[in-house]
């Protein structure tokens, strides 16, 4: 005999549905980004010491230049409002 689940009534509320998640405030935002920016700094630092060709060691510096970049420019946003 199989047992018959009984299913739980949700309450539908009229709100968007990122209402009910937890969002970061721009604050908490530009603290992120700028730990996230740290570890990529230290990344970009170890690429010195790595066993990567010449033109692969360029190519990995200009990505990760490229990241910081963007990542700061969108922690100053966040911090300008």
């Amino acid at each position: 005999m199989t047992e018959r689940r009984e299913h739980e009534l949700v309450e539908q509320i009229p709100a968007a549905d990122w209402v009910d998640q937890d969002l970061l405030t721009r604050q908490m935002s530009a603290e992120l980004l700028s730990d996230e920016i740290v570890s990529e700094e230290t990344r970009l630092a170890a690429l010195a010491d790595s066993d990567l060709s010449d033109s692969d060691r360029n190519a990995a510096e200009q990505l990760l230049r490229r990241r910081i970049d963007a990542m700061k420019a969108a922690r100053a946003s966040y911090l300008e409002r």
